[in-house]
């Protein structure tokens, strides 16, 4: 039994076609592990490269390479530094979504300067 008026309701509240497709590339970015650290990781404070590289234990180029899909999906902002760039995550409602699939507990911590 279908409930039209609700289901009608319902569908005008959802979103559609490109919305869902961008919500879906969104999460695909955060489905590769060390994506996902890194995530967690700017969740407690600002990083620069060379900081979440080793956090994640790969290269300072793969790490770019990371944090270039990240930005591509609007995930993380970054800052020039003097010569180096500092990440951080670019909306915390991100660490709501962290928060639910953390393995361990991710929460807001003060951020660090410099």
């Amino acid at each position: 039994m279908v409930h039209g008026s609700e289901m009608a309701r319902l569908r005008q509240r959802l979103p559609e076609g490109d919305d869902l497709q961008a919500a879906a590339e969104r999460f695909r970015a955060l489905g590769d592990p060390t994506r996902l650290k890194m995530l967690m990781a700017l969740a407690t404070t600002e990083l620069c490269v060379c900081d979440l590289a080793a956090l994640a234990g790969v290269t300072q180029t793969s790490a770019s390479q990371h944090l270039k899909v990240l930005r591509a999906y609007d995930l993380v902002r970054f800052r020039k530094q003097g010569r180096m760039a500092v990440y951080s995550l670019r909306e915390p409602s991100l660490l709501l979504t962290l928060a639910a699939i953390a393995p361990r507990e991710v929460s807001p911590r003060a951020r660090r300067s410099g």
